[in-house]
């Protein structure tokens, strides 16, 4: 269900609602700063190694592997946003259960007098994604309160609350049925919770019903409570600091303090400490499989009186893949794990999260072979290759890709002229024209002939085009935006917006905030830097022409502005308010083309308070004005891998119809294929953000963007050709070679590369 549709009807839920991560089922996150499994721990590398844990599933003989199953809770009411303390999540093998926000209207007042919201409880099912939304009505006033929710193996759900009054904190333990039917609730004073109430934040359900409230820290202690709700005892398990309980073998109930000089459990009312020979960053509940704890580097079981570790998975095992540090819950039953996770809703957004769940199971190894490695050559420092790349790992059953870094772009050039290398390159930031006429590409046409998932044809003709070097298909966009001019007026259309206007109108305007001649002559050049002055059928060039002449002259007529922020940083790009007529945006999806500013004109754009009208022209073209194609990764198949069908299907999954369909909400960009943005630009106006206001004249406009639209390369700067006529012409701007002997420079310079391709 999309995003804006809830939104309409929810507009008081959608300003209230702030998840909360609170730790649940047992666990305590601990932070970052404390390492994974410390040099010198003696633990069991694998379940084959030692079978005495779990053997009802894990055998030495067997040959069993960890499966991770995924299953996405992409509703909106299920998103998590860490660090946040309005709200609560727990989940179980069955459910997922959030604290929810219940916006009630008194139908003898207006809405906005009225309107007040109470917490709810909603819940997702994991098999099937069935939503039951406030499953639970709580009848308490979100405001002033501060929930913790519990699940236990039964479905019945607990609510622990502490809510602020004018007197007096009042504190409250709720226990709900299957059906979200109030089963009891047990009011708690502040003396009976000796003075902890506030510092009640963690909590756990037993197997057999109990519910035990803890205080994270110094001095903690644990309340436990039947399952009428009736304090039954409080511990005191006399640990540096109370970090949190887990349960174990035999449903034992262990304090635990991890990052103190050793981690140490103690069970509860015995008082005997155990020193585990593992450091975990946070600790679950595991019953008959033992204490479970997560590390770095993967799942261990920890059985304290004999100090057996094992470890059942690792995090990145081929059949696993997971983040260890947005692992946020885990619930163990016969052998099954159900870990919740958080994804990113947007790439380096990490304020909210899509819930995510994974089921793991432990299979026979025979079914789950071991895969075969495709090895990505990247410069790109950023999640979301990442996040692209542990998504095809989960998908595939024969390949998996990693990822090998590579800071210098000129290092992946050598790689590829010398035949060497990873199987898959990410070019998007080197140079591609000489590459792909010398073969350091694979053609990716017979691969596209061959697949049942995609064809050349399915794809955008703009994208397909822009893949295209030496007429051949050799790389792959997988997602796109488009970059424009934006005129901060109506006083120029796209149609007219050509080199000649930008540069007669720069004579007598600030075009930017930033400018300067090289600047005018680089958005001259165009996108595909220097092709009108080329011809590459013949191999020869025009740049001694008066076409070229005038151009370089106009430039250099540019007054120079710069424009610095107030730490004395220069401003190359802003929306800010001045002088300049022109600022540039990205459209990644055709609601990027309407605003709802105050005037309710679509057309407006706003900075600093004020509205004006904007036109968006796009750069400066021969024949008027042409957008860009902003692609964050290109990819490319090294024509030397050993594993080129491995790279293939990568690509492949890449530009499935069911990634497609995933790609605005993973990467805030385009889709490629043509049906997939078809698909796309329809639902933006039906269930969109804004979606009252978006027309299909948005989507024409967005369409006729991206039909003249070229491939903004990142790597033109490595360009000989653009290298050759930056060089000449800041000689020339500066004063120290007039136009003449400049022009006959860079013709003579030119024609020669192009002599020796």
């Amino acid at each position: 269900m999309k995003l804006a549709a809830k939104f309409n009807n929810k507009i008081c839920v959608m300003a209230l609602l702030l998840p909360l991560l609170s730790a649940s089922c047992g666990a305590r996150d601990i932070p970052d700063s404390v390492s994974g499994v410390e040099k010198g721990d003696t633990v069991s590398s694998s379940p084959q190694e030692d079978s005495s844990v779990a053997e009802a599933h894990r055998d030495g003989g067997s040959g069993k592997v960890a499966v991770a199953d995924y299953i996405e809770m992409d509703d909106w009411w299920m998103r998590l946003c860490p660090g946040d303390d309005s709200q609560s999540y727990a989940i179980n093998g069955e459910w997922m259960y959030v604290t929810d926000h219940m916006g009630i209207v008194d139908e003898e007042k207006s809405q906005e007098e009225s309107l007040f919201c109470n917490f709810g409880i909603t819940r997702q099912r994991l098999e099937d994604g069935y939503l039951e939304r406030n499953y639970a009505d709580t009848g308490m006033d979100m405001y002033d309160n501060k929930p913790l929710l519990l699940a236990d193996r039964e479905g019945n759900c607990y609510i622990f609350w502490r809510s602020m009054q004018e007197e007096a904190t009042v504190y409250s333990l709720d226990k709900y049925g299957t059906e979200g039917n109030l089963l009891w609730r047990r009011e708690l004073s502040d003396e009976e919770l000796e003075g902890m109430g506030e510092r009640l934040d963690q909590g756990m359900v037993t197997r057999d019903g109990r519910v035990i409230l803890y205080s994270y820290g110094k001095g903690g202690l644990a309340f436990c409570y039947g399952t009428d709700g009736s304090q039954e005892e409080i511990y005191e398990p006399g640990l540096e600091s109370l970090e949190g309980i887990a349960a174990g073998k035999d449903d034992r109930l262990y304090g635990y303090c991890v990052t103190g000089k050793e981690p140490v459990f103690v069970e509860l009312g015995s008082g005997e400490p155990y020193v585990c020979p593992v450091r975990p960053l946070a600790v679950y509940d595991g019953y008959e499989e033992g204490i479970c704890l997560r590390t770095g580097e993967g799942m261990f079981t920890y059985v304290p009186e004999s100090g057996e570790t094992v470890q059942l998975w690792g995090w990145a095992d081929d059949y696993i893949q997971l983040n260890t540090n947005r692992v946020y819950s885990v619930f163990q039953e016969d052998g099954v794990f159900t870990l919740l996770c958080g994804t990113d809703i947007y790439p380096g957004y990490d304020k909210e999260l899509y819930a995510e769940v994974a089921r793991v199971t432990f299979e026979d190894s025979g079914e789950y072979p071991g895969k075969q490695h495709v090895t990505l050559a990247t410069d790109i420092e950023a999640n979301t290759t990442k996040m692209l790349v542990q998504r095809y790992n989960r998908h595939s059953r024969e390949y998996r890709v990693e990822i090998v870094p590579t800071k210098d772009s000129n290092a992946l050039q050598m790689q590829l002229l010398r035949g060497e290398g990873a199987d898959l390159m990410e070019v998007g930031r080197i140079y591609k024209g000489d590459l792909a006429r010398q073969g350091a590409f694979e053609d990716l046409s017979p691969y596209y002939e061959n697949s049942t998932v995609v064809r050349e044809e399915d794809i955008l003709d703009p994208i397909r085009e822009a893949c295209t070097i030496g007429g051949k298909n050799v790389t792959v966009i997988p997602a796109f935006e488009i970059d424009t001019m934006r005129a901060r007026g109506d006083f120029v259309t796209s149609d007219e917006w050509t080199v000649w206007k930008f540069l007669e109108m720069g004579r007598e305007n600030r075009m930017m905030c930033t400018q300067d001649p090289m600047k005018a002559l680089n958005i001259c050049m165009g996108t595909s830097f220097g092709e009108h002055f080329i011809n590459y059928e013949d191999m020869t060039c025009s740049f001694d022409g008066e076409e070229f002449r005038r151009m370089l002259e106009a430039c250099a007529k540019w007054p120079e502005y710069k424009e610095y922020s107030a730490e004395g940083y220069l401003i190359e790009q802003t929306t800010k308010k001045g002088d300049w007529l022109f600022d540039t945006c990205t459209i990644c999806k055709p609601t990027n083309l309407v605003t709802r500013e105050p005037s309710g004109d679509p057309d407006a754009y706003e900075y600093e308070g004020e509205d004006y009208a904007s036109t968006l022209v796009g750069y400066p073209g021969w024949e008027g004005g042409e957008y860009r194609i902003a692609a964050y990764s290109i990819l490319a198949v090294n024509s030397a891998s050993q594993h080129k069908d491995g790279a293939w299907d990568f690509l492949e999954y890449m530009l499935s119809e069911d990634f497609q369909a995933m790609v605005q909400d993973m990467l805030a960009q385009c889709p490629v294929r043509k049906d997939s943005y078809e698909a796309y630009t329809k639902n933006d106006i039906e269930d969109g953000w804004w979606s009252e206001a978006l027309t299909e004249k948005d989507i024409r406009k967005m369409d006729e963007m991206l039909e003249s639209a070229k491939l903004n390369d990142y790597g033109r700067a490595d360009d000989p050709i653009g290298k050759i006529v930056s060089e000449e012409a800041e000689m020339y701007f500066a004063g120290d070679a007039d136009l003449e002997e400049t022009v006959q420079k860079i013709q003579n310079r030119v024609q020669n590369y192009l002599n020796e391709l």
